[in-house]
């Protein structure tokens, strides 16, 4: 599963989850106007230099945590510029001119994550129009610190401190921050969350909270990983785990939305779908009609599945395929052919599935089984083919 950063999404790509060429560090700044307090927990860690180079490119999977982009406002005026490129459609309004407010962002693995620190202010998306193409994920914003109110669809959600509220970025939403705040805030491609739990509806959750227990863990475990990045960008392997296990535990919040499952028959056509894809995935011949057929439903309903995720029954399994060969690359190393490897996988040309997983992973097969996911995207994201 990947978000493609190509496309005019939820958050810009040339903005939002590029790293520099190199491991580089950050700082996050001990002295700035305004009446924002700053927690004293991060200030002990603000003795490092800020990265450049937000369009530098990388591989479209990067487990990293070691190296955020940081943007830092003192005016209001430059606030809306710094978050609108971020998420594209916002606007910030607020009592004050003078206005301070630092956004860090950066990738792991599938997950863009922004941790946000400003003043009390209002938030509104999409208020005056829609996006020109549908971004395929969601967010859950993680409020770590201060109060705010979230409304969408019709919704209202009051969040304390520990609370997660999920969000549709392609509809209208706003955001009231009434103190004070620190946020985090996750993106996942709504596509690898169906993959998990095919009932997952986000129309239907959109602007309702996540089971608290779960959402403090999550908070707790992404504001532990982010003090202790500098272990991560010394331990390769060690910073593969935790993306991982961010990136898991944030899919196990975001699916409890609600505090209950999706349920209905479009939840029973996709389930239907997702779990035909899975049985048969090592099947060449698999596509939106065989599925269609052997559902017996028009191959318009299975494309109709996949929607919500811009993308198609082909593109997801073209996906669901490369992560397959994937972990077999690291878990079989030097155990069978690149060839041979792609027919297992239900792919017909090792040529084309070669091309495919070079673009999907920014590394050839070959590469990547004999270094390893992180150490492959490493190399790559320094210009080193």
């Amino acid at each position: 599963m990947r978000l493609t950063n190509s496309a005019p999404t939820a958050w810009r790509g040339s903005d939002v989850g590029r790293a520099p060429g190199r491991a580089g560090r950050f700082t996050l700044s001990d002295r700035h106007s305004g009446t924002y307090a700053e927690p004293r927990a991060l200030d002990r860690v603000a003795n490092r230099a800020a990265p450049t180079g937000l369009n530098a490119e990388e591989p479209t999977r990067k487990a990293a945590m070691a190296d955020p982009t940081l943007k830092t406002s003192r005016g209001l005026r430059e606030w809306n510029d710094i978050l609108g490129a971020a998420f594209t459609g916002c606007v910030v309004d607020a009592a004050e001119r003078r206005f301070f407010g630092e956004l860090w962002s950066c990738r792991i693995d599938e997950m863009k994550l922004a941790r946000i620190r400003a003043q009390p202010s209002r938030l509104a998306r999409w208020l005056n129009g829609t996006p020109r193409q549908t971004s395929g994920s969601l967010l859950l914003h993680l409020q770590a610190s201060g109060h705010s109110i979230s409304r969408q669809r019709g919704r209202s959600a009051t969040a304390d401190p520990g609370d997660g509220v999920l969000c549709d970025p392609d509809h209208s939403y706003t955001v009231e921050f009434l103190t004070p705040f620190e946020m985090f805030v996750v993106e996942l491609p709504v596509i690898g969350v169906l993959a998990r739990e095919p009932g997952f509806d986000l129309e239907r959750f959109a602007g309702q909270k996540v089971e608290k227990r779960r959402s403090q863990l999550l908070l707790a475990f992404l504001r532990t990983a982010w003090l202790q990045r500098d272990c991560l960008a010394e331990d390769p392997d060690w910073r593969d785990c935790v993306s991982r296990t961010s990136v898991d535990l944030a899919m196990r919040a975001i699916i409890k939305a609600g505090g209950h499952d999706a349920v209905g028959g479009s939840a029973e056509l996709r389930r239907s779908v997702i779990e035909h894809i899975r049985n048969n995935l090592l099947d060449s011949g698999l596509r939106t009609s065989s599925i269609a057929r052997a559902l017996n439903v028009s191959p318009r309903s299975v494309q109709n599945v996949f929607e919500g995720g811009a993308t198609t029954a082909s593109g997801f399994i073209l996906e669901q395929r490369l992560a397959r060969a994937a972990e077999r690359l690291l878990s079989e190393p030097g155990r069978q052919s690149i060839t041979g490897l792609a027919y297992d996988c239900g792919f017909s040309d090792s040529a084309y599935f070669s091309r495919c997983f070079s673009r999907h992973y920014g590394v050839a097969p070959r590469d990547y089984r004999r270094e390893g996911r992180t150490t492959a995207a490493s190399r790559v994201n320094s210009g080193k083919r």
